[in-house]
């Protein structure tokens, strides 16, 4: 019997789907690396033992113990740390809404001259080094009575989190099509219909977005916080670096690296099954 002949693009065909094959296995394999690693050293370290310490050679800890969380708990202010924390987070990230979203609709939907330069203006506070930007700002609330102040630090962490809502909810209002607007002034809708009816609805999961960016930033804010709020106000990360410092204790910074991001990793899976939601109901209208 003669053999058929496999034609030449089927094997080339066959090839890359096997590249691309090893190519996801690579990429999957590098994250977990990447990412996975260092998050299980920090639990392993979190879990270690004060009277079996963990070093070289032991691959993993020989005895496993919550002696470190127990010590955190009790002998570290984390519970004030916790509570401030996710008071200034919720305040601030409601703020920079406040502030965003007027702007974020003129940036997106007007055109004047110098536009583009303001969206690169926004991105100054990420570009700045935040140590840099809390001196400033530090020396800028001390002569308006803001400086070791609660309110100073919503403030702050607004001024850090607003780069994120902003260029989100620019980004948003600019893919809205005008068609959907011109239609809906030809049925005759008023500038607050439009806005409520239209623009909000299609630039909420953008919102959603920058709200959760904006949270997450605040929460990890450590550069303002401890400039311009210590020692009257502890967050998770001046906690957090206080075990970093000359005394370098790895296996409490384990437990408060845990502790503050847990909640965050709940949140981004979260958002992520809410955006997925909310971009599906946009596409087909029902938002």
């Amino acid at each position: 019997m003669e053999q058929k002949l496999v034609p030449y693009y089927r094997i080339v065909e066959k090839r890359q789907r096997t590249l691309r094959g090893i190519m996801v296995v690579f990429f999957i394999v590098v994250q977990i690396v990447w990412i996975g690693l260092p998050m299980l050293m920090a639990v392993f370290w979190s879990l270690v033992n004060p009277d079996h310490p963990w070093s070289y050679p032991q691959v993993f800890p020989s005895h496993l113990s919550l002696a470190q969380w127990d010590y955190v708990f009790k002998f570290t202010n984390i519970i004030r740390a916790l509570g401030t924390s996710y008071s200034i987070a919720p305040l601030a990230t409601i703020f920079t809404f406040l502030l965003a979203l007027p702007t974020a609709y003129v940036l997106g939907r007007r055109r004047f001259q110098g536009r583009e330069a303001i969206k690169i203006l926004i991105l100054l506070p990420i570009i700045m080094p935040g140590m840099v930007t809390a001196l400033f700002l530090s020396r800028v609330f001390s002569f308006i009575g803001l400086d070791q102040n609660f309110f100073g630090l919503v403030l702050a962490h607004s001024l850090m989190g607003m780069p994120y809502m902003l260029r989100i909810l620019t980004t948003s209002f600019e893919a809205i099509p005008q068609d959907i607007i011109d239609a809906a002034e030809n049925l005759g809708a008023t500038s607050f219909v439009k806005f409520k009816e239209i623009f909000i609805p299609m630039v909420l999961p953008g919102l959603f977005a920058g709200t959760i960016f904006t949270f997450i930033t605040s929460l990890e804010e450590f550069s303002l916080t401890f400039v311009i709020g210590t020692p009257t106000f502890e967050t998770i990360p001046t906690i957090l670096f206080s075990f970093l410092g000359y005394h370098f204790i790895r296996t409490n910074a384990a437990v408060v690296s845990l502790i503050l991001m847990i909640p965050n990793i709940a949140m981004l899976f979260v958002a992520e099954r809410f955006l997925k939601t909310e971009y599906l109901a946009a596409a087909f209208g029902k938002m």
